[in-house]
């Protein structure tokens, strides 16, 4: 970013808040701090995807062929580029080649349909696309295919219009030259929970302070306050191997992938699309991973119920730690996933891509997570006041922001609003201030429930119902009351060959949660159903209880 940007540095904390740094120095954006990784480590493996590994330097040579071809074919700063395939080293090549020329990378979801493309497509105002090439006749069919189109996998390696012969050409061609731009930036698409998706632009510094724990997530020293200390932190830093399971399409992994990189480790991508718990466990054995990021239980679960149905199945002594976010990580999983790996350590961090990795938080107090007092994270009460102790509101976070919606001026007021001169991101999360100063996050607001007058977040009951040792997984929902407006309906599935009773398991809930919370209604479903990255699925929830007629 432009040099000279006003802040300070302040000692390690793993989620700089608004008070942290600027980066100061010259100017640089991503591709810069991949260079100056590389040139520390540059036979250290970069990348595994299945039978591909690229060491930093070859990562960085490919980088700087694509960045060249793409030069030379007319894409310039402040373009958009689509990263539409699935997990592969060329998702990353084609990200920091972007990044390189200044040219904004983002995300395609590759199970969206024609509708959805020819929107995210137009929305994005997108000038060259890397596509996988099973997506290549529907990308092609767009109305507003963009003009550079550069296809990957199988069969496309000698085109021209291939990955292949693009790395080819570019090895030919003079580097563009690098101008530094106060605004390089990134766009990541977020589906939201209603409507189109939505174009997240981020700078790249903003984002490293706010996603990327400053480029300091695994060293003493803490965030970066110039782009040659990433250095230090390489040198702080083991050579660690981290594995991020969902798709690098969704903002978490490709977040855990950047932190990982930027500290110089070896980033593990399951090639395979879906998630298939045992092989994520081959994998972590075959390459003794050290870090595993997830999301959630809908991941969790199937990995620690893999664990526990094959002891000794796996050489996991390298597996250390296993961390997740943009979704629920009860307790109950992460100590059985504990209880088949002793040694290993657990977290659930909280964050949107709206505001950035908000950090892990502790379970203690109720609610979902508990924030130790944080001049970055506030509770808004009707997002036009600061909460005081004892109030709840909805969680809101200050300090580096992304820039706004792109092409959306009046979503970017809606979710981005300064109040006593703080620009926030609200996040939709409900939460509570505590008298301590301390924030618990209660739920997702949006699909909080109304029952009688007492507010209900199913995060909260689903993490009671899976303590109960018959279920597999429970997702809850509120459906329409003639007494009450909503009542609570849970969703459950379970345990092969653990047969349980509904009032049995609502006499469970009501051991510790509130009568008012206990499922008024249970429904045994064969499987609960939740999103490719295992995020819950509560549009299907609602539909199916509302569909048995209660």
């Amino acid at each position: 970013m432009a040099s000279g940007i006003r802040g300070k540095a302040i000692p390690n904390e793993n989620t700089p808040n608004e008070d942290t740094l600027v980066i100061t120095s010259r100017s640089f954006n991503f591709a810069d701090l991949l260079a100056l990784v590389a040139g520390e480590v540059s036979e250290r493996t970069a990348l595994v995807c299945g039978d591909e590994r690229l060491s930093y330097a070859e990562l960085v040579r490919r980088v700087g062929n694509l960045a060249a071809t793409l030069d030379h074919r007319g894409l310039r700063a402040g373009d958009t580029f689509a990263l539409h395939c699935g997990n592969c080293v060329e998702y990353l090549i084609g990200f920091f080649a972007a990044c390189r020329l200044g040219v904004l990378p983002f995300n395609v979801n590759y199970r969206y349909v024609e509708a959805e493309l020819e929107y995210l497509y137009a929305n994005a105002k997108t000038a060259a696309a890397l596509v996988g090439h099973e997506f290549l006749p529907r990308v092609r069919g767009l109305s507003c295919c963009p003009r550079i189109v550069i296809a990957v996998g199988e069969g496309v390696g000698e085109e021209d219009t291939g990955f292949g012969a693009a790395l080819r050409a570019g090895a030919n061609l003079p580097a563009p030259a690098r101008v530094p731009r106060s605004d390089d930036a990134l766009i990541i698409y977020t589906g939201g929970t209603t409507g189109m998706p939505k174009g997240v632009v981020w700078s790249h510094h903003d984002m490293l302070l706010a996603s990327l724990g400053g480029g300091g997530f695994f060293s003493r020293k803490g965030p970066i306050a110039a782009p040659e200390e990433i250095i230090e932190r390489v040198r702080e830093s083991p050579p660690l191997v981290t594995f991020p399971v969902a798709p690098l399409m969704h903002g978490a992994a490709l977040w855990a992938a950047l932190s990982s990189i930027f500290a110089g480790h070896t980033i593990v991508l399951a090639a395979e699309r879906g998630f298939d718990p045992l092989g994520v466990l081959e994998l972590c054995a075959r390459e003794r991973v050290n870090i595993l990021v997830i999301v959630g239980d809908g991941m969790g679960r199937p990995l620690a119920d893999a664990l526990a149905a094959n002891v000794g199945r796996w050489s996991l002594e390298t597996l250390v730690h296993v961390g997740s976010g943009g979704a629920v990580f009860s307790q109950a999983v992460q100590q059985s996933l504990r209880n088949s790996l002793p040694r290993l350590h657990t977290s659930s961090s909280l964050g949107t891509t709206e505001s950035g990795t908000l950090g892990a938080g502790t379970g203690e107090g109720g609610g979902l997570m508990r924030f130790a007092p944080r001049a970055d994270i506030h509770v808004l009460v009707e997002e036009s006041r600061f909460a005081a102790a004892g109030e709840t509101g909805v969680l809101a976070r200050s300090g580096p922001l992304p820039q706004g919606y792109f092409g959306d001026a009046e979503r970017t007021a809606r979710t981005f609003v300064t109040l006593d001169g703080k620009r926030l991101a609200i996040t939709g999360d409900s939460a509570r201030l505590e008298a301590d100063g301390s924030v618990t996050v209660l739920g997702r607001g949006s699909t909080c429930i109304n029952t009688g007058g007492e507010k209900v977040f199913p995060e909260e009951v689903e993490q009671v119902l899976k303590l109960h040792p018959a279920v597999f997984d429970a997702l809850v929902v509120g459906v329409p009351d003639p007494r009450w407006g909503e009542r609570v309906v849970a969703l459950v599935s379970l345990r092969y060959g653990e047969p349980v009773d509904k009032e049995s398991l609502r006499e469970h809930c009501r051991t510790l949660v509130a009568d008012y919370k206990v499922p008024r209604a249970l429904i045994f479903v064969a499987e609960v159903q939740r999103t490719n990255t295992g995020k819950p699925d509560y549009g299907w929830a609602r539909e199916t209880a509302l569909g048995v007629g209660l």
